[in-house]
C-alpha cells in the first residue's frame, strides 16, 4: 500500500513539472532556500547573514554538506539539507537530513518524497551508508513511506523521533 501511494505521489510530481536537483546546480536560489530554513528553524540561533554564509558552502559542486531543491516552473517549492549533525544530543550519529521544507501550498503532492529520494541518491554517490533525521512524531509517516525507520524516540523534545535510512552502496 505504501509503495502504491509513493508511486501515485511520484506521478503527481511528474505531472507538475517538478525538477529535483542539488543547490550547486541552481545557486541563484540560495537566498530563497536560506530564508525558508532560517525562518523555520534558525532565526533565534544565528544572524541571517551568518546562516547564508554557512549555506553558501552547499553551492559548491560535489560538496558535503549539500542541499536538494525542488523546482517547479523555475521557482523553488521545496528543499532539504544533508549535513554533518542536526542533533546536539546525538553527536555520534552522522550525517543527517535536516530542514525538510515544502511550501505550504505545494504540500501533499509527493514533493518531500522526491526531495528525500534525491538526497539519498546523492548521499549514496558520495559513499554515505546511511542518514539520520530528527523529526516530530506527527511527520514520521512522510519518512516511513520513503523507507526510513524509527531509530530512537523522545530524544530532546517530547514527541521527537530520530529516524534512520540505510543506504546500500553495494552494486
Amino acid at each position: 500500500m505504501k509503495s502504491a501511494r509513493l508511486s501515485i505521489f511520484s506521478s503527481l510530481c511528474k505531472n507538475m513539472n517538478i525538477e529535483v536537483i542539488e543547490l550547486s546546480s541552481c545557486p541563484e536560489h540560495l537566498e530563497t532556500i536560506g530564508a525558508w530554513i532560517y525562518n523555520e528553524w534558525w532565526r533565534t540561533k544565528i544572524k541571517g547573514e551568518d546562516f547564508l554564509e554557512i549555506l553558501r558552502k552547499h553551492t559548491e559542486k560535489g560538496s558535503f554538506p549539500f542541499t536538494i531543491v525542488a523546482i517547479e516552473d523555475e521557482v523553488p517549492v521545496g528543499s532539504c539539507c544533508v549535513i554533518e549533525n542536526d542533533c546536539e544530543l546525538r553527536p555520534q550519529y552522522t550525517p543527517w537530513v535536516a530542514a525538510v521544507f515544502v511550501k505550504p501550498e505545494r504540500r501533499c503532492y509527493g514533493i518531500a518524497s522526491r526531495i528525500l529520494q534525491e538526497a539519498i541518491r546523492v548521499a549514496k554517490n558520495q559513499g554515505i551508508n546511511g542518514l539520520y533525521i530528527d523529526c516530530w512524531a506527527k511527520t514520521a509517516h512522510v519518512y516511513e513511506k520513503n523507507g526510513w525507520a524509527i531509530f530512537e524516540k523522545d530524544v530532546g523534545q517530547k514527541d521527537s523521533l530520530i529516524m534512520y535510512q540505510r543506504i546500500s552502496n553495494e552494486p
